[in-house]
């Protein structure tokens, strides 16, 4: 769902986001009872803290390190950190086949990097089944 909103305005809306923490504080009081809130704000703030600084340098925005902390409040921080390393090479790998195409560096063209966070985790899935 945030892929859409992503592809057609470059933004994720925050109830979208407010309803994944949702589910995840839910998910994590229900696997962990009343620890769980403890839990749920850790892995919620880690991934944050993480890419801080690629938010700063422009390299990911503010929607895309809000869905690795959702992720990381449903599925943990272990598999988000999968997900960002090969969402990382998945994105690289296509602004390579990018420069090649168009035969240089386009600087405006920006990418959805929620597709290569969806794809990335959805590989990772298949590869881990």
């Amino acid at each position: 769902m945030a892929n859409l909103f992503d592809a057609r305005e470059y933004k994720i809306p925050n109830e979208l986001i407010i309803l994944g923490y949702a589910a995840g504080l839910f998910l994590n009081i229900q696997n962990f009872q009343m620890i769980g809130v403890v839990l749920f704000i850790i892995k919620a703030i880690l991934p944050v803290l993480i890419l801080y600084l690629l938010y700063t340098l422009k390299g990911l925005g503010s929607g895309d390190i809000k869905l690795f902390s959702v992720m990381s409040t449903l599925v943990g921080f272990e598999y988000t950190t999968e997900v960002m390393i090969t969402s990382v090479m998945l994105a690289g790998v296509a602004v390579l086949g990018l420069i090649l195409y168009e035969k240089g560096i386009n600087l405006k063209r920006r990418l959805h990097y929620s597709f290569y966070m969806t794809a990335a985790f959805f590989l990772l899935q298949m590869i881990n089944d």
